[in-house]
Order: structure tokens, then sequence, then C-alpha cells
């Protein structure tokens, strides 16, 4: 499974990741003074992106999974104290994951590990004091979202979501299996001002399919000004929701298999809307 993509395609990641990821393709002379735009700002890469190491000395057989939340702490013997996470209910999917232990984890604060759009006029991603603020600044229907650098095929990825001021279907935004040659193509997980979620699948120069139309959940922390943990868990075909560490909705699509990842925010109902994204973390199942 390739879980980490080398330095240079990072680098065209880099390049690339401002490409406007719309549910219309915008016209032509709009996606191009932007890729322009990307390529002028480009910021130079450090020599070399080592990816944190991955646990050891955890025995297969012990995995469970936990809820978001604070681990729970077991002492150790002569030694540090060690997370460990009471079991899921064995229908969880997640089941067999130690949710105590992420195998990546990015808190946002080493510059440049996301890269996307900075343009006023449509959509800023930019990174400050250790978070990643993303703002849509037109609800026009078009989604701009910030790439980085590790892939997965199979996952189970999480990250907080601030969404400020907001109404209706304004959204924070978060994708898996981000691909294609300009970063255009992943699966889209949203969650609305108003409490609901919505699942679509995002496909190059057409419109996006919708996997999962817009479901209110009471695991949902309605806005304005609310953090919620957003979760989803893509295991071959199959594509798991969660909120706040509880499932709230499932689908099935095979069109992708692999890919990184992307935050966004959605304007809908409000003429701009800001959401702050902060500790995400991965599994690979």
């Amino acid at each position: 499974m390739t879980r980490r993509i080398s330095l240079c395609l990072f680098v065209v990641c880099a390049l690339l990741a401002g490409c406007n990821r719309s549910a219309q393709e915008p016209p032509p002379n709009v996606l191009a003074t932007q890729v322009a735009a990307t390529l002028t700002a480009a910021p130079t890469l450090p020599a070399s992106i080592t990816p944190p190491p991955r646990p050891t000395g955890v025995p297969s057989a012990t995995l469970a999974a936990m809820p978001t939340g604070t681990p729970t702490e077991t002492p150790t013997p002569g030694g540090s104290p060690s997370p460990t996470a009471p079991p899921l209910a064995p229908d969880d999917p997640r089941t067999g994951i130690n949710l105590s232990v992420p195998e990546y984890q990015d808190d946002f604060t080493v510059a440049y590990k996301w890269v996307g759009p900075d343009d006023p006029g449509s959509a800023t991603n930019r990174m400050e004091s250790g978070h990643l603020e993303a703002t849509d600044h037109k609800a026009d229907g078009y989604i701009w979202w910030s790439t980085t650098d590790p892939q997965a095929e199979d996952v189970y990825a999480e990250v907080s979501a601030l969404i400020g001021a907001c109404s209706g279907k304004d959204a924070a935004g978060f994708s898996v299996r981000v691909n294609g040659a300009n970063f255009d193509q992943a699966y889209t997980l949203e969650f609305s001002c108003d409490g609901s979620m919505r699942l679509r699948r995002f496909i190059s120069n057409t419109a996006p399919e919708t996997l999962i139309e817009w479901t209110a959940s009471p695991e949902i922390v309605k806005g304005p000004n609310a953090t919620n943990r957003m979760g989803l868990l893509a295991k071959g075909s199959k594509l798991y929701v969660f909120a706040n560490g509880k499932p709230v909705g499932q689908a099935e699509d095979v069109a992708y298999s692999s890919g990184t990842f992307g935050l966004f925010a959605s304007a809908a109902n409000s003429s701009a809307v800001s959401v702050t994204f902060d500790d995400f973390a991965a599994w690979y199942p």
C-alpha cells in the first residue's frame, strides 16, 4: 500500500493545488488565472520531508478503537503511561483500529505541508498559529481545497473543524482519496452550519455525484462558531462518515481507490464563510 508520496510528487501537488475543485467547471480564463497565480506564488520547499514514525510495539491481537476524545492512560511499570482504548461496538467499522495511537498526525505547525489557493476573490487557504484557515469568499457553488503530501488507499482520517459565522448549508469540508492530474477528484464530506452532512464524489470536468444527500444528524454540533470532529473511513469501496466519534452515514463507490487529503470551506447561504482546521490524524486499517 502506498502511504506516502515522494518529494517530487509533493512539489507537483504544491504547484497544482490551486486548481478549482468546483461543483461546476469554471470558465477557462478563471481556471488559467488561478493556476498561473499558484505557480508564481509557490514557495521553495524544504530539501526533505520526513513523515512521522509509525508506532511500534502494539500487538495486532490487542488493537482496539475508541471514540474521538482524550485517550485513557494506563500506568506502565517502570516507564511512561501508554494510551489504551476501550473497545467500540462490534459492528463499528473502525473495530481493530487503535484510535488512541494515530499512524500519522499533523497539527498544522509545519509551513507548506498543506497547499491551496490564496485568492481573496475566490478562496484563501492559509496556515496561521498552528491551524489551517480556509475561507470561501463567494457563494458560487465552486469548491477550492488545500491538499497535502501523505497518500493512502484504505484509511480512517479525522480533523477538527471550527466553522465561524455561518447559516444554512455553509459548510466545513474534508476530502479523502484526492487524485487526478489537477487534484480535482475526491470523495468529499461536508458538515453544514445547520447540523447536516453530505458526501459526494468529485469528478474532473463534470458535476459531482452525490453519494449521501444532505442529512441532518444530532451528532453534528450546529453553528455558528461550532467545532466538530469530522471523520471518514475509506475501506475498499465502502465509505463511512463519523461525526464527533459517532457513525452517521455510509455509502459505497468504486471510482477512487487511493489519494491524498483535502480541506475546504464552502459558502452557500452566506457571502463568505471561514473554517479553522486543527489536529489532523490518520490510521491505515
